[in-house]
């Protein structure tokens, strides 16, 4: 099974400075996704879990964002996409 990789470096280590650095990541993944053939736009993003990993690098922070697509992209789930009941969301 495919699975696409995009990563970018945060010039700081206060995670509200990431911001950036992740969006950058999901549209590097993106890309990798294209040039495989498949998945060209976010909304295959919709639905899907991502994997996301933050390290330490130097004075900034490695932002690495992984997704192992399920085929279900870009389509809501039967419980309507909401966070399962016993999960949270901070807010």
């Amino acid at each position: 099974m495919a699975s696409y990789v995009g990563a970018e470096r945060a010039s700081s280590t206060d995670p509200r400075d990431w911001g950036r650095a992740l969006a950058v990541a999901l549209e590097r993944l993106l890309e990798a996704a294209r040039l495989d053939g498949h998945y060209a736009e976010h909304e295959h993003l919709y639905g899907e879990d991502l994997v996301l990993r933050i390290e330490e690098d130097g004075d900034g922070a490695k932002v690495t964002v992984r997704w192992v697509p399920t085929g279900n992209g870009g389509e809501r789930r039967a419980d309507d996409g909401d966070a399962d009941d016993d999960e949270e969301l901070a807010g």
